[in-house]
């Protein structure tokens, strides 16, 4: 038996790869707007929302066609009002001050989807425009990166929104919510925890429909209000998905900050098997931000695997993947890592997918080339599940 240990080598890899702000081809603002808000101080000076967003095509050849929705909050949006957009190669468009320059509508809120049929970029910011200072009026608001609608979390999924504060100063607000990405109802729990993970109060339930966004403030969920508050929103009922986000806004400068979701409802380290005949060989996988970043798995070749072996291969690949791979819609991934060590190329086809009960399953192939005897392919099954 000749042993290859793989310890941290870079794992080469055929796959999407992911990024801060991931172009997709169905992405989503979760909270624009354009009307008056709040007018606050003596006399008044009342806020002036506005939306602003950035597109942008990385194709060096190929234009995208683009089709901006407004998604009404607290309405059924499978037939939204929709404007088309085309974004040139290499061309970033700014569209400024959307709602009034695309749309030509006032006094709406919710959210933004962007289909496209090329991957676009996009960034936008929901802003003040009529902000009084010592150096005269400016502008204060907040950013949110175009998440792609395969991050929406389903039922039997969660995630959560740290560090929101609303306190009995008056210091601090915070608004939350969610924008469905499927077109399909669902049910949405939000549980509200202190800085040590104790529960507070009980959880509120909250109707989604279709393509819709909800927001609402912190104060609406029982022990929201306080510092350094959690929620954890969660969907338990229904095919829809949702994205969340929230809003944290200090009340003495009217300045909002933006918080993402943690996690992406199958985040973790799934622990799993290669379901062999006569015996079983250990794979691992860690999943962060929605997407498969790290693999450590044994992989033993004999006569079991490949006829003519004599003697057989032991080896062991470990490392972060070059890029990693989104999961699709359903909780899929599929792809190819391989290394090679002292002349012998391994490689491994991975086809898997994630359930949201936390069950893994799907089938690995492996190939040995330049390995004498060994040298030939083989697929097993695969099983396993998150680890608690």
């Amino acid at each position: 038996m000749k042993t290859r240990d793989l310890l941290a080598l870079p794992i080469l890899l055929a796959a999407t790869s992911v990024f801060a702000v991931l172009p997709g081809t169905d992405v989503y603002l979760p909270s624009v707007g354009r009307g008056q808000g709040l007018c606050p101080g003596n006399p008044p000076v009342c806020a002036q929302w506005r939306t602003s967003a950035w597109v942008f095509n990385s194709s060096t050849t190929d234009s995208a066609t683009v089709d901006v929705a407004y998604l009404r909050r607290d309405a059924d949006n499978r037939t939204p009002l929709t404007e088309q957009i085309v974004v040139g190669p290499g061309e970033s468009r700014e569209l400024d001050d959307l709602f009034q320059s695309l749309f030509h509508i006032d006094g709406v809120y919710g959210a933004l989807r962007f289909t496209s049929n090329r991957p676009v970029a996009v960034t936008g910011r929901i802003y003040d425009e009529n902000v009084q200072t010592n150096k005269g009026s400016g502008t204060a608001g907040q950013f949110f990166r175009g998440a792609d609608g395969r991050e929406g979390i389903g039922t039997g999924e969660f995630v959560d929104l740290i560090g929101l504060a609303q306190d009995d100063t008056g210091a601090w607000r915070t608004n939350f919510g969610f924008v469905e990405t499927t077109g399909q109802p669902c049910t949405v729990t939000v549980q509200a925890f202190d800085t040590l993970g104790n529960a507070l109060g009980g959880a509120r339930t909250f109707s989604v429909l279709p393509y819709s966004q909800r927001q609402t403030g912190i104060q609406e969920i029982q022990g929201g209000p306080g510092e350094n508050r959690r929620l954890r929103v969660a969907v338990t009922e229904g095919a829809g998905k949702v994205l969340a986000f929230g809003s944290r806004i200090d009340n003495r400068t009217g300045d909002p900050s933006t918080v993402e979701m943690a996690g992406q409802g199958r985040d973790g380290v799934y622990v799993g098997t290669l379901d062999k005949t006569t015996y079983d060989t250990p794979i691992s996988f860690t999943v962060a931000g929605g997407a498969v970043t790290r693999l450590d798995v044994t992989i033993l070749v004999t006569a079991e695997d490949v006829g003519t072996c004599q003697g057989g291969e032991l080896f062991r690949l470990q490392g972060l993947l070059a890029q990693p791979v989104v999961l699709e819609d359903g909780g899929g991934f599929s792809f190819v890592a391989s290394a090679i060590v002292g002349g012998v190329s391994v490689s491994l086809q991975v086809d898997g997918a994630i359930a949201v009960n936390g069950s893994l399953a799907g089938t690995v192939e492996t190939t040995l080339s330049n390995a004498g005897t060994c040298s030939g392919s083989k697929s097993w099954p695969m099983g396993g599940a998150r680890q608690p």
